[in-house]
């Protein structure tokens, strides 16, 4: 009997048909009425005879169902964002060979392993890609029985492609070049006044039209710490803001840098009775004075609240400046209420120069992001030094951190790891030239993940790598860090102390702004994944079918169940 969500045994095989050896691996599947069969086979592509097979059953991750409902529920029945659709569809686009030796989880999302072979499920290919086979349309078929609809996919790739060791089997949306983007998953928040109404308008709601449409655009930085509530740093200097039809900007808020709390849920957007001034030493307004020996140097980049062991909030903030070609940041630390607590100037030029070399720290990027984890302020850059042997700059990347005394908690040195990627070798880079092909020049962050983006130089290329916060390697290799083109009104933040991200649309006309929050995949989501009992080998001496049968149970619409 077919019990919804219960569990039953699947076998997974493979045979070698010449020596008649079979591997087999027993998988616990849950019942959902849907079901994937896979079947890898090996031809000798002289004598077209079968030499090895491979049977599997896939897993439908639970991240495709739960998106649909959301969908459909949150931007359907509620009408959340600007449309009535559930785009994953999209999640069976091309089929990928792998390999993966990780077993299917329920909550994978993405495509894991080096890419040996992959395929679109409609177009049709014939050119001479290594990696690229072909849907064989005339062997694949779609068959309708009593109770139940089958459709068999059938995948040939010829001698030159998909060589190499194939373990898993995914179908998803991207194509390899795209895999890599951001996936805006469904809407989370955007119904205003009624379904599919995700404007606001500066005649019926002005106070919360100028938030999303002024506040949101001029603030220096925007912190989420859920996927609604945040806070805003703004510098009321500026008129843009302050000098407004739509709102009464508090005069005693004017000519301050602020911290602003926000909730997008609640009618006015902004507590204005809980912002917060961020004040000198003196009392007074954090201005730069650039008479005075040390005001000269007062400003604000980023600020972050921080919530101390002891339970109190205080917020923690930095400036970055430059004296002669040197690089300083000055940081500040303040109270819940603003008062400041301390400030100090690091000169990062010289305060973290490699000093057996005697060269200074370029630094590239600061983050603020993990003071909301710590306390503490992330630093990205290098040392650099010519290596006479090769006559070639080495770069020592190097990830370090301050605390908002300016003490050094970390320098972690970040070479950048091939791990077990193939894709470095096809780019001429290995373990003992990567330092002088590339050197870091980004970095993003959650509370788990570390994205660092390294940039060519040298006959390098670039790439993005993950990491731990331990510096251990996630991800060799990633194309992209970033939505595809065509997103011009979507930004991208993480809430804060997690490893999640959400989207933030926001597109302004005339008289109305629009304000969509979606979740968000930092890669292409995947629909399907099967491992095989053992890997299989491809060479150039076979060819390969590869065929996908997927089985669903017809509804039964026609008799009522008492």
């Amino acid at each position: 009997m077919f019990i919804e969500g219960q569990p039953y045994e699947s076998i997974a095989y493979n045979k070698d048909l010449l020596t008649g050896e079979i591997s087999e691996s027993k998988k616990s599947k849950r019942q959902r009425g849907i079901k994937g069969k896979v079947l890898l086979e090996l031809f000798n592509a002289e004598t077209k005879e079968k030499i090895r097979e491979a049977y599997t059953e896939n897993l439908i991750p639970d991240l495709y169902f739960k998106d649909t409902f959301l969908g459909h529920f949150v931007q359907g029945i509620m009408g959340a964002g600007n449309t009535r659709r559930c785009d994953n569809y999209s999640w069976f686009e091309y089929l990928y060979l792998t390999d993966n030796d990780k077993p299917e989880n329920v909550n994978e999302q993405r495509v894991m392993g080096n890419i040996i072979g992959f395929a679109h499920r409609n177009n049709t290919y014939s050119g001479n890609d290594t990696r690229r086979g072909t849907i064989n349309r005339a062997e694949s078929k779609f068959e309708v029985t009593d109770s139940k609809i089958k459709m068999n996919f059938v995948f040939d790739f010829p001698t030159h492609a998909a060589n190499g060791k194939i373990e898993s089997i995914y179908w998803a949306e991207g194509d390899p070049d795209n895999k890599d983007y951001f996936y805006a998953g469904t809407a989370i928040y955007g119904r205003e006044t009624a379904d599919s109404d995700y404007a606001v308008y500066n005649t019926t709601n002005p106070k919360r039209y100028w938030a999303v449409n002024t506040l949101f655009s001029y603030a220096r930085t925007i912190k989420f710490t859920s996927p609604t509530k945040g806070w805003i740093l703004a510098d009321s200097r500026d008129t843009n803001i302050t000098q407004s039809s739509y709102i009464q900007f508090p005069d005693s808020l004017k000519g301050q840098w602020l911290m602003i709390p926000f909730d997008i849920n609640t009618n006015d957007v902004v507590f204005w009775d809980k912002v917060v001034k961020l004040l000198n030493s003196d009392g007074n307004a954090l201005n730069i004075d650039s008479s005075h020996a040390v005001r000269k140097y007062d400003g604000l980049s980023h600020v972050c609240p921080y919530i101390q062991p002891d339970g109190e909030l205080i917020f923690i903030g930095y400036y970055l400046y430059s004296i002669n070609s040197e690089r300083y940041m000055r940081i500040y630390k303040w109270t819940k209420v603003g008062v400041q607590l301390s400030y100090v100037d690091i000169n990062m030029s010289q305060s973290f120069k490699d000093t057996a070399y005697n060269v200074p720290f370029t630094y590239r990027t600061v983050s603020s992001d993990g003071i909301y984890l710590d306390g503490c302020i992330d630093i990205i850059g290098y040392t650099s030094r010519t290596d006479s042997q090769f006559n070639e700059t080495v770069y020592t990347n190097r990830w370090i951190r301050v605390d908002a005394a300016g003490n050094k908690v970390q320098d972690m040195n970040i070479k950048p790891k091939i791990g077990n990627s193939t894709w470095f070798g096809n780019k001429g880079m290995d373990s003992g030239n990567i330092e002088r092909r590339c050197y870091v020049y980004n970095f993003y962050r959650s509370a788990n993940r570390i994205y660092l983006y390294y940039t060519s130089t040298q006959g390098g290329t670039s790439f993005y790598q993950v990491i731990t916060p331990q510096g251990n390697l996630l991800e060799a290799y990633k194309m992209y860090f970033s939505f595809p083109n065509g997103y011009g009104n979507y930004y991208y933040h993480n809430i804060l102390g997690t490893d999640r991200w959400i989207s933030r649309y926001t597109y302004a006309y005339n008289n109305y702004v629009q304000l969509c929050i979606q979740a968000l995949l930092t890669s292409r989501p995947i629909g399907a994944h099967t491992k095989l009992a053992q890997p299989v080998e491809k060479t150039e001496a076979n060819t390969m079918k590869v065929q996908y049968m997927f089985e669903v149970d017809l509804i039964n619409y026609g008799e009522d169940f008492y």
